[in-house]
């Protein structure tokens, strides 16, 4: 690796990155993963600036560990570091793309025990991902998804950043399951459930088991039980819970979209969710309804025909979207 040149100063977003990567390791509550949500939504270059910290601890990880007896690394040192001691047998010098590293100190404090680094899963659009969580869970991404998972040995806590995932978790009382999707907290021991994070909204839907879901401190939580919905938008109260067809609600794992009398608007910026076109309905057209299921196995001009088929509406492509009018 290249070594940064010591006068070098380090990008700020950089040493954040690797405050919070040392924070979220092994002793981070619920609270720090609140924090850590809301410091990430904040900037975009958050999320590149700790994604890089962490591709940085990972190369650091994969390298023969220094020859220091109980030695830990210790992420959130802003100390200059000391000098290392003489039975440290390899210095850690990164620089670059890899500057933040440069928070990196081998310490004997103690302060944080080693855990796994959190992991950042990601869909692109269009795409949908299952991953097994090394406790046994296992999450699928919908289309557009990113969140980061860390596994402890007194909890599991996620952050659903954006888009939607399907959770089926594995039982552990030990380690309480949690995820944290904007204003929301979720709160499981083991269940299956579905969480929603899209336009300024969250969306959480049981399938089995119990789910507790509640605000950004944990507090004010509300039960749900299989078949039953609360949402919420940024800066609301949640809504009321509801009862709905759970299998409906989670039929995008299998590639299908189910709509009970939606307004085609609704159906619409759902499927601009799956495809690389936006679709808007205009004039009269944004007052009809749809009932039925859509594939999502096929390009958008397929899905596009499909609702041509079922509605009285002409397509036209305008630009670099598609706008869904009502035939005379």
């Amino acid at each position: 690796m290249v070594n940064r040149p010591p006068d070098t100063p380090l990008d700020p977003r950089l040493e954040q990155a690797a405050d919070w990567h040392a924070r979220l390791q092994g002793d981070a509550d619920q609270a720090v993963w609140l924090a850590f949500t809301e410091w990430l939504e904040a900037d975009p270059r958050h999320r590149d600036a700790y994604d890089m910290v962490e591709r940085t601890w990972r190369q650091i990880d994969r390298m023969p560990a220094p020859a220091v007896p109980g030695a830990v690394i210790d992420l959130a040192s802003r100390r200059k570091p000391a000098a290392a001691p003489a039975n440290l047998s390899r210095r850690w010098f990164l620089g670059g793309a890899a500057a933040a590293a440069a928070a990196l100190a081998v310490t004997l404090t103690g302060r944080y025990a080693m855990a796994p680094a959190p992991e950042i899963f990601e869909t692109p659009k269009g795409q949908r991902r299952t991953v097994q969580l090394a406790d046994g869970s296992s999450v699928t991404l919908n289309s557009g998804t990113r969140l980061t998972v860390a596994l402890a040995d007194d909890r599991r806590a996620v952050v659903l950043e954006r888009g939607e995932a399907l959770f089926d978790v594995a039982k552990d009382p030990a380690r309480p399951f949690t995820v944290a999707a904007g204003e929301r907290l979720v709160t499981v021991v083991g269940t299956a459930f579905n969480v929603r994070h899209l336009d300024q909204a969250v969306t959480v839907t049981v399938t089995r088991g119990l789910v507790d879901v509640g605000g950004k401190d944990g507090g004010g939580k509300v039960r749900l039980t299989p078949g039953q919905q609360i949402s919420a938008r940024q800066g609301q109260p949640p809504g009321p819970v509801t009862s709905v067809d759970a299998q409906a609600a989670t039929a995008w794992i299998d590639g299908r979209l189910s709509f009970d009398n939606a307004p085609l608007p609704q159906v619409l910026a759902e499927l601009s969710h799956h495809y690389p076109a936006p679709m808007r309905a205009e004039g009269a057209a944004a007052s009809l309804h749809f009932s039925g299921v859509l594939r999502l196995d096929g390009d958008q001009a397929h899905v596009l025909a499909a609702l041509q088929a079922l509605l009285p509406i002409a397509v036209a492509r305008q630009g670099d979207s598609f706008v869904l009018s009502k035939h005379p």
